[in-house]
């Protein structure tokens, strides 16, 4: 039989996806920690669960909720290659801490589930800003829904993936995204071709800049030149560099992300994908 949970007192306690849990309920969900998992006095526990399965009126639908460990360190700078969700393994930004700045770590492995009722013998302690929320919350979803691609393509070109990098990292200022169309996504034998076609989106209020014309061609060529160094085991067969006004679902559908763990843009360029922004 379901047994009905007092959500409402879990909304009186501000409990939501990004709440930070207080000094006694962090020891106890600490309890619940993997062997692997130490949570020393200066850590937080983030609540990362959607906000629906928090407040869920019905605790056997919803009898746990996950929690993720922070580190926190004041006075530090970030490392850039873990802004912005860019890496799928670690992610760091800074934030305030008592008024100061603070740089939060997280590994996506330092978390776990714990009873929801724990929520239930204390308030949050605090709640993440939305944007900061919003971007934990994107990274960890990243870690089952990013990119793969064959092992036979990945094998034709990666050895040029420092040159990819310093390419897109060039004109990261104008780009917000860049997809791949691959012919196939089978492992090909050595003699069989992969095709590709890629779109770059440009935010759309770059698209009215001075010399927009210009640099549009210039990305287009600088694509072109480096897909084609990989003939005849890859095909390049075209680029379309667009405004994200210019992009419809149905454009982006059957393409792929092609930068989200590898370049880093610039530190304001949205973390969600071009589907994500639209939809």
């Amino acid at each position: 039989m379901s047994e009905m949970f007092d959500s409402d007192a879990i909304v009186n306690r501000g409990w939501r996806q990004g709440a930070v849990l207080g000094p006694e309920l962090t020891s106890l969900a600490s309890k619940h920690a993997p062997e692997s998992v130490d949570v020393s006095g200066t850590d937080l526990l983030i609540l990362t669960s959607h906000d629906c399965d928090i407040v869920n009126p019905n605790i056997d639908k919803e009898p746990f909720v996950e929690v993720l460990k922070a580190n926190v360190a004041l006075g530090q700078q970030a490392n850039k290659q873990y802004l912005s969700g860019r890496n799928p393994r670690i992610l760091q930004f800074v934030t305030q801490r008592n008024g100061k700045p603070a740089l939060l770590s997280f590994a996506a492995y330092n978390r776990w589930t714990v009873p929801r009722t724990l929520l239930m013998s204390d308030s949050a302690e605090e709640c993440l800003p939305d944007k900061e929320r919003r971007l934990i919350a994107e990274w960890l979803a990243k870690r089952y829904i990013r990119t793969a691609f064959p092992t036979a393509f990945d094998q034709r070109w990666r050895s040029k993936l420092k040159d990819w990098r310093e390419l897109l990292k060039r004109y990261s200022e104008w780009l917000q995204g860049v997809y791949m169309r691959l012919n196939t996504l089978r492992e090909l034998p050595a003699g069989s071709p992969y095709k590709c076609h890629f779109i770059l989106a440009v935010p759309h209020s770059m698209r009215g800049l001075a010399g927009w014309a210009e640099k549009r061609s210039e990305m287009e060529q600088a694509i072109e030149i480096f897909w084609d160094q990989f003939k005849p085991t890859i095909q390049f067969v075209g680029v379309d560099v667009l405004g994200t006004d210019e992009i419809t679902l149905a454009d982006i559908e059957p393409y792929q992300r092609f930068d989200a763990e590898w370049v880093s843009f610039e530190d304001e360029t949205a973390t969600s994908s071009i589907i994500t922004d639209m939809a």
